[in-house]
């Protein structure tokens, strides 16, 4: 007796034996229990990678099962807070004096929704020197012009205006933890970050 080939199996499974060769080759399987099996076998794997019968669950319940977890949408607010990405006094790099540097400046990154600050600050404790730059995430956002605002707890505020590149200055600034208040003229809105330590 001559058993079945599993390429026919196959065929057989997939719908693409003629009716001819699926009638004796169904005999042959109700007789060999062998065949029988692995005609079983080659159904199950190929039933496992066809497409699933199921259907999605209604677009209306889908949208109420969403909608009971979806965290509420933040008010629009003229105040942002930065996030800092980097501050050399808390991952100092390995190289002392990268890219001109000297090693006993701070250079702290923070990143915004509307841009990122890059500000460096240098000099003795009591006239420090801060050079920093706005550096926008749109192309669209204009930079030029942002007023800045630097408070430090018992001295007088100072202020200054960004250059078309977003730079700015500050300088003889005494020692003290530093709070940046910087308003965009383009939009009004305004960022608040904090340097700490020095």
């Amino acid at each position: 007796m001559r058993h079945v080939d599993p390429a026919i199996m196959i065929d057989m499974i997939e719908q693409r034996a003629s009716k001819s060769e699926r009638e004796s080759y169904e005999q042959h399987l109700t007789d060999c229990r062998r065949c029988a099996a692995e005609y079983d076998s080659w159904w199950t794997f190929l039933s496992g990678l066809c497409p699933s019968s199921l259907t999605d669950a209604p677009t209306k319940l889908i949208n109420e099962c969403i909608a009971i977890y979806r965290k509420p949408e933040p008010l629009p607010s003229r105040f942002q807070r930065a996030s800092l990405l980097f501050d050399s006094f808390l991952q100092p790099l390995a190289v002392a004096g990268l890219r001109g540097t000297p090693a006993e400046s701070r250079q702290v990154v923070l990143h915004t929704q509307v841009f990122d600050v890059h500000v460096k600050v240098s000099g003795k404790e009591s006239d420090r020197r801060i050079m920093a730059q706005l550096l926008p995430l749109q192309p669209d956002t204009i930079v030029d012009g942002a007023q800045i605002q630097l408070h430090i707890p018992g001295c007088p505020a100072q202020v200054t205006r960004s250059n078309e590149l977003g730079q700015f200055t500050f300088s003889g600034v005494p020692n003290g933890p530093l709070s940046f208040f910087i308003e965009l003229s383009s939009s009004g809105s305004i960022v608040q970050f904090s340097v700490q330590g020095g």
